[in-house]
């Protein structure tokens, strides 16, 4: 459990920390975004839209950005969010999905991730206030060229 877990209001000062061996080598975390390589993944989304995939250099992990689409509640309470991204076959670390393009101060509640089709991707803590249209990045591991997320890389 990290600080910014326990308190969420210092997420609006310091940002969450990074599983380093998760991103790309030179991978940083801001109060609002993730940089990559020197790129930021919020203004990457702003100029390509979502879904989009930024590869660093060498055998690294990738790391897709996706938006939400929806959010929802399943009749027995979980909360839930639909990604316009397909990353079933992507080997998304999941613990490491990623806020981006503001700070939220909202408590993390377990949220159960959908691909477009709605199918469950796993469960994360995430902030209880995120919902569409936000931002989310997150690392992943093998071959972005093998059609990791519908509409994106081929």
């Amino acid at each position: 459990m990290t600080l910014t877990a326990l308190l969420p209001t210092l997420r609006a000062s310091i940002p969450d920390p990074l599983a380093a061996s998760a991103w790309p080598a030179d991978t940083r975390a801001t109060v609002t975004d993730v940089v990559v390589d020197g790129v930021s993944l919020h203004g990457l989304a702003l100029l390509c839209s979502t879904p989009c995939v930024h590869t660093a250099a060498g055998p690294e992990p990738f790391v897709v950005v996706t938006a939400v689409l929806d959010t929802t509640t399943t009749h027995d309470g979980r909360r839930v969010l639909v990604l316009d991204a397909d990353l079933a076959t992507a080997g998304a670390t999941w613990p490491e999905l990623r806020l981006l393009g503001r700070a939220s101060v909202a408590r993390l509640v377990p949220t159960l991730v959908c691909d477009p089709d709605k199918v469950p991707l796993a469960e994360v803590p995430l902030p209880a206030d995120v919902g569409a249209p936000d931002l989310l990045g997150v690392p992943c591991a093998g071959d972005p060229r093998r059609g990791c997320a519908r509409g994106m890389v081929r």
